[in-house]
């Protein structure tokens, strides 16, 4: 790389660089940030991956039953449905680094006191304020990977970037295991500091400090209530109601498909973490290629095209008659999810640059976490009253509704867009 140096007409130490080397200096810095965005992601699923997977157990070793149990769990949840949009729209205005590294702050804060306390009433706020800090985190960091990144290549790196939650959730609860039975709840929570820290460390080297909200997110209302995205985005009403039922798919499936392995087909331990961790899996191996598919192929497309055969695969988990054909249909499920899931993320970065890029993300986070609480409560409703069957059944049934939702919610030409 060359530049100009003058001074009085005279080689100096004052440079101009051409704008095709500016290019490519900006080219080498925004992959540097991408790089070490996707190592923190890892790092803090990783961390919360090893934890989660026993943390119900660690509530009920501390005392904790009936509905303090399900608010010690679900709180985390709700904590990310109310504080998503709020912290997008914060990002918007107050800019991105000073929202991720609070958010790992919290983190730690949550992490090294969930050594020092085994009182059940802290530990229930210790998740809420967990949740709140995962609300201003994982929007946020994607608003960041959308800003620095060539519309052009969305969907490549918002399908590479998932990755790095995908294989931190593989991985996470095999590590929590052995983690589990050598240094039991001590152990996993260390883990989950020296994560923190990692990434909080990471944080403060690699996000500059010059981030500024983009010129679409100034452009915004003060007020970005969910109802003034509705107004403006036909495409993100869509995807909005295609996430939610997707998460409630993703969950309910999480929930009843072990119960559906073990009870209606026998099947050993080792087989029912194979099929539970296949689609998974998968998902993880295609998310990169269906990332550059979805810069070539038109996105909507490929949503409707994963979105629609996911709920269908889904109806066919009661008919697998054994354990090949069960791990066929979810690896289907795992390829179609990849499908689309790039593509999604590609779409609501679109929308994310006319209508304020934290903003979208973050209601896009709330309803996507409001789809995992739903998922298991409507499984729980149905189970009882239609066997598992019917669980399956009606999460397909309304996978299907949601991509119909979204198929009708067409772009709109022309977006109003007020002035600040």
């Amino acid at each position: 790389m060359s530049a100009t140096c003058r001074r009085n007409g005279k080689n100096s130490g004052t440079c101009w660089l051409s704008a095709k080397e500016m290019g490519e200096v900006m080219a080498v810095r925004n992959q540097q940030l991408f790089q070490g965005l996707f190592l923190i992601n890892f790092l803090i699923s990783l961390g919360f991956g090893v934890s989660d997977a026993f943390f119900p157990l660690y509530c009920q070793s501390i005392g904790a039953r009936g509905l303090l149990l399900g608010v010690a769990v679900g709180g985390y949840a709700l904590s990310k449905i109310i504080f998503s949009p709020i912290m997008g729209s914060l990002a918007d205005r107050f800019g991105r680094r000073q929202l991720v590294i609070t958010s790992l702050l919290v983190y730690l804060l949550v992490s090294c006191s969930y050594l020092v306390t085994n009182n059940l009433v802290v530990v229930v706020c210790l998740r809420l304020l967990q949740g709140a800090g995962c609300a201003m985190f994982r929007p946020v960091v994607q608003t960041l990977i959308a800003d620095h990144t060539s519309s052009q290549q969305w969907g490549k790196a918002m399908g590479s970037f998932d990755i790095s939650f995908y294989a931190a959730l593989s991985c996470g609860p095999i590590i929590g295991g052995i983690i589990m039975d050598q240094a039991g709840f001590q152990g996993l929570f260390s883990v989950l500091i020296i994560c923190s820290m990692a990434a909080l460390g990471l944080a403060f080297a690699i996000i500059p400090r010059q981030l500024r909200p983009s010129q679409a997110s100034a452009e915004i209302p003060v007020q970005p209530g969910i109802s003034a995205l509705y107004r403006q985005s036909g495409t993100l009403q869509g995807l909005l109601l295609f996430i939610f039922g997707r998460a409630c798919g993703i969950t309910a499936c999480g929930t009843f498909l072990p119960i559906l392995l073990s009870s209606k087909l026998g099947m050993s331990g080792v087989q029912v973490g194979i099929i539970m961790a296949s689609a998974t899996l998968i998902m993880t191996l295609l998310l990169r290629p269906a990332g550059r598919i979805a810069d070539r192929v038109p996105r909507r497309l490929l949503v409707i095209c994963g979105g629609t055969m996911v709920p269908l695969l889904y109806m066919l988990l009661p008919v697998a008659a054994d354990f090949m054909q069960m791990l066929g249909v979810t690896l289907g499920i795992g390829a179609f999810s990849a499908l689309s899931q790039p593509a999604t993320s590609a779409l609501l970065a679109e929308e994310g640059q006319r209508l304020g890029m934290g903003t979208s993300i973050g209601t896009f986070h709330a309803f996507l976490n409001l789809g995992f609480v739903a998922g298991p409560l409507v499984g729980s409703l149905l189970q009882s009253s239609a066997g598992l069957q019917g669980v399956f059944i009606a999460i397909g049934l309304i996978g299907l509704c949601t991509v119909a939702g979204f198929i009708l919610n067409k772009p709109m030409r022309k977006l109003a867009t007020a002035r600040v």
